[in-house]
């Protein structure tokens, strides 16, 4: 049963997160009387404006554990359906969300994913491990109703770990379900989709009749467009004008230099050092042996079975194209400001602020992969087409659920394709962010021995470098005397040949299969990720010669080929995840390990 409070004691609800301890400290008759003055009128803060939002009794909460984003679409989807209906609803990532706030929350939607072997996303992990804590008593959470939607894949033994396990652990907190848990199975011949869409609708069900609208409010109509998340301010007249006036007048941010993007907390700056195909040029599979060099001094190493993942970008050339059918190569170099118009929506962290429409095409912003329900969803409000538009509205419908995955998942279009079928849509450039998905990290096991990269780097000392042409004064340029190949991330043949005085470097290698097929439209698609990771110019290749940097150009944009000449050993910014593999702390236990695939 659920225990009743009045707002009062609820405004004094409290958690205290330092001790790890739920409780409802004593301390009512302040708050009481601030709650009196605000009545009154004498006290109108942010405060009180909280106070408000959280104790809306048809205020629902949906928190999500996202590592590709899926879970993310989710929530935030759902979030759009739940303001249809006049519910006050908030979104946030577990770790994002201020756990002293959850005490105060009485109706929660949880919708986690699954990473690894069964392990939770990591904007989720904090969030698990706090509710693990042992000093929390049996009733801390017995104010919260909630319910619990997983995305998983029954092909792994342990399928919808994470949602599972925090359905049971809410419960043992006192919370109480008020309505039923789903797990979405990616064998689903409809994805998530196939589980998701009923599951919803009868959430929706079971939420008007708790929290019936009030009768003066009918169901927002889905022809209504909500307000986009972020507005594109652009500083120079060749850029629509902001309808926004928050981006007219947000000078503000203009004083943050234009950058393609920021450094995330826990990542490190690797250069590549090689990049070369293992597999016979005949052969049909592009294997790749990738091998990175870290240079910085606080990278903590890695152990057997970690997991590298790192954010690719999308090439030149596809952007140009994108960007000249969009109408938009005329303002993609013009500096703009991204402008939050929603509190619950903040910007991911690895965005710039300020930068230009082609670093966000190119950077963040993932137009071709294959789209969501979603897109469709929002897409439908941007076309004048009829045709279009009813179209657009069956794919979203239960009933037009397979013909969307004929037309889009079994054929494996992508977002551009998409547009490009649909030629009546365009896209205001206010709510490309809300439209299109952010570029997710891609993870690889390592496959390099940590004591090995190590020790490479005192074999390697005496050994005599590559030598090549200097490449300009941007670019690769060896001197004969030191034998010092300069680069962005300092002397790599120091590097190379190991450290002389002392100081830890680390080589990453990775084995690489680069995805490359044929569509049922015979269309051949490459991963985003592997595509560029294909496309890269290493080290080794500028010391071997030009055939790499020719191989490269084949793929590059003909600017990027001009430019062969100045290029650089390519660097970006890895992160390390500590991998499931438990070994035996005794080195002489023996060991039987399988690598079923590449």
């Amino acid at each position: 049963m659920i225990e009743t409070t009045d707002a009062a004691s609820v405004e004094a609800a409290q958690m205290s997160t330092s001790s790890g301890h739920l409780h409802v400290p004593q301390q009512q008759q302040q708050q009481q009387q601030q709650q009196q003055q605000a009545q009154n009128g004498d006290l109108i803060d942010s405060r009180h404006l909280e106070h408000i939002s959280i104790h809306n009794p048809r205020r629902i909460l949906f928190l999500y554990g996202s590592q590709t984003g899926c879970a993310q679409d989710v929530a935030e989807n759902a979030a759009r359906e739940a303001r249809r209906m006049h519910f006050s609803a908030s979104v946030s990532a577990m770790d994002d969300y201020d756990r002293s706030l959850l005490i105060r929350e009485h109706f929660v939607v949880f919708i986690a994913s699954t990473t690894g072997q069964g392990e939770e996303p990591d904007n989720m992990k904090k969030f698990w491990k706090f509710l693990l804590r042992k000093s929390h008593p049996s009733d801390a959470l017995d104010h919260m109703e909630y319910t619990v939607f997983g995305l998983g894949d029954s092909s792994y033994i342990k399928f919808n770990w994470p949602a599972k396990k925090l359905y049971k652990r809410l419960m043992q907190l006192g919370a109480v379900p008020f309505y039923e848990p789903a797990y979405a199975d990616d064998q689903h011949y409809l994805g998530a989709d196939g589980t998701l869409g009923p599951w919803l609708t009868g959430l929706w069900k079971v939420a008007l009749q708790k929290y019936p609208i009030p009768p003066h409010l009918e169901i927002i109509s889905k022809d209504v467009i909500f307000q986009n998340s972020f507005s594109l301010a652009f500083e120079t007249k060749n850029g629509p004008e902001s309808t926004s006036e928050l981006d007219q007048n947000g000078q503000e941010h203009l004083a943050e230099p234009v950058t393609d993007f920021n450094r995330e907390a826990g990542s490190y700056l690797a250069t590549l050092i090689k990049n070369k195909r293992i597999t016979d040029t005949k052969h049909s599979q592009d294997v790749r042996h990738i091998e990175l060099l870290i240079k910085d001094p606080v990278f903590p190493g890695y152990h057997p079975g970690d997991v590298l993942s790192m954010r690719p970008c999308n090439l030149e050339k596809d952007v140009n194209e994108f960007l000249e059918y969009s109408g938009w190569t005329s303002i993609a170099d013009d500096p703009l400001t991204i402008v939050e118009n929603l509190s619950d929506h903040p910007l991911s962290k690895h965005i710039p602020r300020r930068q230009t429409l082609r670093s966000l095409l190119t950077n963040h912003l993932n137009v071709f992969s294959t789209p969501r329900t979603s897109f469709f969803q929002l897409l439908v409000h941007f076309t004048d087409n009829e045709d279009e538009k009813e179209k657009l509205r069956d794919f979203v419908t239960p009933e037009g659920q397979d013909e969307l995955y004929s037309y889009c998942h079994r054929m494996r279009r992508t977002i551009f394709e998409v547009l490009k079928d649909f030629k009546g849509v365009k896209i205001p450039l206010d709510y490309m962010m809300d439209l299109f998905p952010v570029i997710m990290p891609r993870s690889f096991s390592i496959a390099s021995a940590p004591l090995k990269s190590v020790q490479e780097q005192h074999q390697q000392h005496s050994q005599p470098q590559h030598a090549f042409s200097a490449k300009g004064e941007n670019g690769i340029r060896r001197e004969a005397e030191t034998g010092v190949i300069h680069t962005t991330n300092g002397d790599l043949t120091k590097a190379m040949a190991g450290n002389v005085d002392g100081e830890l470097e680390w080589k990453i290698d990775l084995c690489v299969a680069i995805v490359h097929y044929k569509t049922k439209l015979w269309k051949w698609r490459t991963g985003v990720c592997t595509r560029w990771l294909k496309s890269l110019l290493a080290v080794e290749d500028v010391a071997e010669g030009t055939a790499a940097v020719e191989e490269a150009a084949d793929i590059a944009s003909g600017e990027e080929a001009a430019a062969a000449s100045v290029i650089e050993p390519t660097q970006f910014c890895i992160r390390i995840q500590r991998g499931t593999l438990k070994l035996p702390k005794d080195p002489r236990v023996p060991l039987i390990c399988i690598g079923p695939g590449t």
